[in-house]
């Protein structure tokens, strides 16, 4: 029997080969059909649309600047298109940013205020998701004269211009600065700045989860600085260690885990003609957030974002920045949890009114309220969700925002008077939509992309009249390959829920056929993966599979967004339960198709997607066969405590639930194949999350495939690295499924 047995394996091994060589190699057996290469994905441009790179409007709103790569030099040129002869021109060469008889390598720009200077970045280091530091430079646009900021210190971390445009400040070696840009004369305003103490900073838990990097604020006159102070003494070390030297390297991480001590934070108030720090009441209890401030239209007052341990109850403060005095103006709460939005709130300029968003109503909504927190408007409402408010024109009262009114799988730019009436959606056609507002709201560049059509952009007015077409980016390339584009599509589980999935069928599909299906999913807390938008890389590799003779399908379980906080909410208490369930029922929902292969169906994911994986190999291994986890989460009680206690609560409040959610617990459990993948200096999900997990499966007898990528983090960056990592699962997939 076991040589019987063993003869089978050897033989479907060789089949398997054989079929790999027909895939990767069906351009020479077939040549009327080019075929999709990892090397045209990841090795070249074919397939990467052309951008307007670093777009900076002009303050008056004339013109705007971008950057264009020169292919003989490799640096970046600042052109200038100009708004009356929709021409643009070379405005900065490259060659013209010499400091020192050094070339600078500019990696970004802005205009000061006045739009007499730019100041210039030079290299970057990055430093965490959000965070970069690098030296700075003032270029007089007339004179072509260039000064280093802090003596062309290469460590500078958000450098902003005052209002006027007078003064830069800065953060250097953990603490802020000014600098008068007319005489070089530096003001150092906090002293007390080391490893744990941070000033006008984020530490990395901050950053990660509340996706904020400046640290500090301009008051709109200039008089005053805001700025947040972390004390992170009390927040344990987490280690990445770098073993490429003969010698490791260990780098420590102050990283909050749950249920763990966060830092200490505190909102200061910096006097500019005193310097004189005034400390912001945020109250007594320390183990809180404060994940945004807002100035409002007087340097007097300071809005505050405080946010409990919790994370379900929201507290909208409005301080007094003489005195650090403060008042609850408004409050939320949820059974659940309440999101802190990127744009919390807006304050126009004259009047003493305030834009605010809010899921109260059961749907994210924009609301118009007094600074006394009493309600004037709700601007926006529904059963639909403003996805992000964007901005505000002072002359007529217009508010912009993206929202899903018209489709919760699609995003549109909309605009509404402030008094909720006269709403219209500002894009076009059906697909993914953002915007960049030029100053005062006249005109608006516009980058849209669907499923089948990568990034274009154009410019139009704010009444969405189109001016001209700055990037058509038909990419013709794509029609020499014999590619299928994804598609969406709903279905109804067993208790008659609706999702929504999206579907790539082989080209030259063949309903009489059986093919194999690799789902592709997420389903974290208010993602969504089944939109109508262009996916990049990802989306040619899926193509490229299907090429293959796969089905590529992906499903938003319940909890995901688009849909409301009710069906965010589901999600609480256990993030695994409606992710498992659903891909069940879409693994139900393909079996009943006559296409559709039940004993061949895979998965694949990234981050909260390569804990999906580990789930359904272990919990619904009757469906899915094989999978590759990639930097998955194992365990939630290692993971950072903002993310993880949001939805999950604290451990001793829900210890079922956390283990109910742990991959770990289910490691015995195995069924099918599995590819275990981690960056070994992931900042994010420790690779100490695959490391326990692969015990759990020895332990328990289990065998799988692991691949570490030494000293990558949560990404694992770069175009070599990446085609490997993909050709890695093309394999197995091919090998397995």
């Amino acid at each position: 029997m076991k040589l019987k047995s063993s003869g089978h394996k050897t033989k479907r091994t060789s089949m398997k080969i054989f079929f790999i060589a027909v895939c990767f190699y069906s351009v020479i057996i077939l040549p009327q059909q080019k075929q999709l290469t990892l090397d045209d994905i990841f090795l070249s441009d074919k397939f990467t649309p052309e951008d307007v790179e670093n777009i900076r409007w002009k303050p008056d709103g004339s013109a705007f600047a971008f950057t264009r790569n020169n292919p003989g030099t490799s640096l970046n040129d600042i052109y200038l298109f100009d708004l009356n002869t929709l021409e643009e021109k070379l405005f900065l060469p490259a060659e013209k940013l010499i400091f020192n008889d050094k070339q600078i390598e500019m990696s970004s720009y802005e205009w000061t205020d006045d739009g007499k200077y730019f100041l210039i970045r030079g290299p970057e280091k990055r430093i965490w998701r959000h965070s970069r530091m690098s030296p700075v430079y003032l270029f007089n646009i007339e004179s072509g004269e260039i000064r280093a900021i802090a003596n062309e210190h290469p460590g500078l971390k958000n450098v902003k211009l005052s209002p006027d445009g007078n003064l830069a400040g800065y953060v250097k070696e953990h603490n802020l600065f000014i600098v008068e840009l007319s005489t070089g004369k530096e003001t150092q305003l906090t002293y007390d700045g080391n490893d744990n103490i941070l000033n006008g900073e984020f530490d990395w838990v901050y950053e990660e989860e509340f996706s904020i990097s400046g640290g500090w604020q301009w008051s709109r006159d200039g008089k005053k600085i805001a700025f947040w102070k972390f004390d992170q003494t009390r927040v344990k070390e987490f280690y990445l260690i770098d073993e490429m030297p003969p010698y490791n390297k260990v780098m420590p991480l102050k990283y909050p885990k749950v249920g763990e001590q966060n830092a200490i934070v505190k909102i200061g108030v910096i006097d500019l003609q005193t310097f004189k720090t005034k400390w912001m009441d945020t109250g007594s209890d320390d183990d809180i957030y404060l994940p945004r401030i807002y100035w409002t239209n007087s340097s007097t007052q300071l809005s505050i974002i405080r946010l409990n341990r919790l994370q379900n109850q929201l507290d909208f403060i409005l301080a007094d920045t003489e005195s650090g005095k403060s008042k609850i103006i408004l409050s939320e709460s949820d059974s659940c949890w309440v999101d802190v939005e990127e744009k919390h709130a807006f304050f126009p300029e004259r009047e003493n009114e305030f834009l605010w968003v809010s899921e109260r109503s059961g749907f994210r909504h924009i609301y118009l309220y007094d600074y006394s927190g009493n309600l004037e408007k709700q601007v926006t409402s529904g059963d639909w969700e403003v996805t992000s408010l964007e901005g505000y024109s002072e002359a007529d009262q217009l508010v912009y925002f993206y929202g899903k009114k018209n489709s919760e799988t699609e995003q549109h730019i909309y605009r509404v008077k402030s008094d909720g009436t006269g709403l219209e959606k500002i894009s076009g056609e059906p697909g993914w939509n953002e915007a960049n507002f030029s100053p005062g709201y006249k005109f608006f560049i516009h980058s849209y992309n669907n499923l089948s059509t990568p990034l274009k952009v154009y410019l139009r007015k704010t009444n969405g009249g189109l001016i001209k077409t700055l990037k058509e980016n038909n990419l013709a390339e794509i029609n020499e390959y014999n590619l299928s584009f994804p598609e969406l599509g709903t279905f109804n589980t067993s208790d008659d829920v609706r999702l929504n999935y999206m579907i790539i069928k082989p080209k030259n599909f063949n309903p009489e056929k059986k093919y194999p299906v690799l789902f592709y999913g997420y389903g974290g807390p208010g993602s969504q993966a089944a939109t109508n938008k262009w996916n990049g890389n990802r989306q040619l590799y899926h193509m490229m599979m299907a090429q293959n003779g796969f089905i590529i399908f992906t499903v938003d379980n319940r909890g995901t967004g688009g849909r409301g906080k009710s069906f965010k909410n589901l999600m609480y208490r256990d993030l695994s339960k409606w992710p498992v369930n659903d891909h069940i029922e879409a693994a139900k929902y393909l079996s009943s198709l006559p296409y559709v292969d039940s004993s061949r169906m895979g998965v694949w994911g990234w981050s909260g997607g390569g804990t999906l994986t580990l789930w359904l190999l272990t919990r619904a291994y009757d469906y899915f066969k094989v999978g590759v986890a990639v930097a998955p989460n194992t365990e939630f009680l290692n993971y950072d405590g903002i993310w993880s206690e949001r939805y999950m609560r604290l451990p001793e409040d829900n210890a079922d639930g956390y283990v109910q959610a742990s991959p770990q617990t289910y490691a015995h459990q195995l069924g099918g194949k599995l590819l275990l993948v981690h960056g070994t200096q992931d900042d994010n999900v420790h690779y100490q999350h695959s490391l326990q997990m692969a015990k759990k499966l020895q332990d328990a007898g289990k065998q799988f495939e692991l691949m570490l990528y030494p000293n990558q983090n949560h990404s694992i960056r770069g175009a070599g690295l990446q085609k490997h990592l993909y050709e890695m699962m093309t394999n197995f997939f091919l090998m397995t499924l």
